[in-house]
């Protein structure tokens, strides 16, 4: 199988603007990641994009990450949409093999959030208790932009402009988590 994926350090101003944007829904999803060892001040920043048959998340979990049994790990994901039921699967899965990861979560926008299958499994990563699962990453745009970008450039986008549809995908993933699958 050919992978496609593209990933590096930095993520280009515009590629952000247009994927992390909860006004628009481009048809791929990218995944800035952050990740930290132990208490160490040094964290490895990269980000990447699904294209095909592997999605981000999965892509991360099975190729790039590389465990090291001897110290705690945090993740933080910054997700253009929300995991779909197979990546939360994977993420569960992963977790399970992997007990001294913890992962954040933090995403744009939600994932065909009308699926039952999608909403389950929403409900049951939000449940994990290694999974810090948030609606949007509002409060971590200019976060993104200082450590994702170059140097020297600047988004010039400002959450301010989506805040309104911020707060939309907010209530809609409260309103996945605390309903009941009965």
């Amino acid at each position: 199988m050919k992978l496609l994926f593209c990933f590096s350090m930095y993520i280009s101003k515009k590629a952000l603007r247009k994927h992390f944007d909860p006004r628009v829904y481009p048809h791929e999803t990218y995944l800035l990641c952050h990740l930290q060892w132990g208490g160490s001040d040094r964290c490895w920043i990269h980000w990447l994009r699904n294209t095909h048959d592997l999605h981000a998340e999965e892509f991360f979990l099975e190729e790039i990450f590389e465990p090291r049994s001897y110290n705690f790990c945090t993740i933080t994901w910054y997700l253009s949409y929300s995991p779909c039921w197979r990546c939360c699967d994977a993420i569960q899965d992963f977790l399970e093999r992997q007990p001294n990861v913890e992962i954040n979560i933090h995403v744009a926008r939600l994932f065909y959030s009308d699926s039952p299958e999608n909403r389950r499994a929403l409900r049951e990563l939000h449940s994990l208790p290694r999974v810090n699962y948030l609606a949007s990453v509002s409060l971590d745009y200019s976060y993104c932009w200082k450590t994702f970008l170059q140097r020297g450039d600047n988004c010039g986008i400002s959450p301010k402009g989506f805040e309104f549809e911020i707060q939309r995908n907010r209530l809609r993933l409260e309103n996945i988590l605390m309903v009941s699958t009965l």
